[in-house]
């Protein structure tokens, strides 16, 4: 499973895994490396934090799917890719606040997170393209 872990999280397990005694044992290191970066109490506050995630109007494609993508990962940090794919798919249409751009990502079907963001990336494109001609955009 590919996921995408910020530069803090990864300091603050290395500061971890420095400060473990050497005879600690894997059970130890887990609790450890659990108590400090997560608790599955912590999912719960990302899988909410990412049903409530909307788009902002500023806000660029590319750091929207990177903003899903974390949220996805820290809100189901154990599950399958299969899982984790339909759930940052799901979570990015839904949260695009965008009804055109939303449908036209859905008829394309698309199978995970970064297919999605391709599709809506697109769309955002070729809607540029039309109204920097002056063509309408329904």
């Amino acid at each position: 499973m590919q996921c995408t872990i910020s530069a803090d999280l990864w300091r603050a397990a290395g500061q971890v895994l420095v400060d473990i005694p050497q005879d600690a044992k894997t059970a130890d290191i887990i609790k450890l490396l659990q108590t400090t970066l997560g608790t599955e109490l912590q999912a719960e506050w990302f899988k909410a934090e990412l049903l409530t995630r909307r788009r902002r109007l500023d806000e660029t494609l590319q750091h929207f799917y990177r903003e899903i993508s974390r949220l996805v990962t820290l809100a189901y940090p154990s599950k399958e890719t299969r899982f984790t794919d339909h759930v940052g798919k799901e979570a990015f249409i839904r949260a695009l606040n965008n009804g055109p751009l939303q449908m036209e990502v859905m008829k394309n079907e698309p199978s995970n997170l970064e297919s999605t963001l391709n599709y809506a990336t697109k769309y955002e494109a070729y809607e540029h393209l039309l109204i920097s001609q002056g063509t309408p955009v329904l």
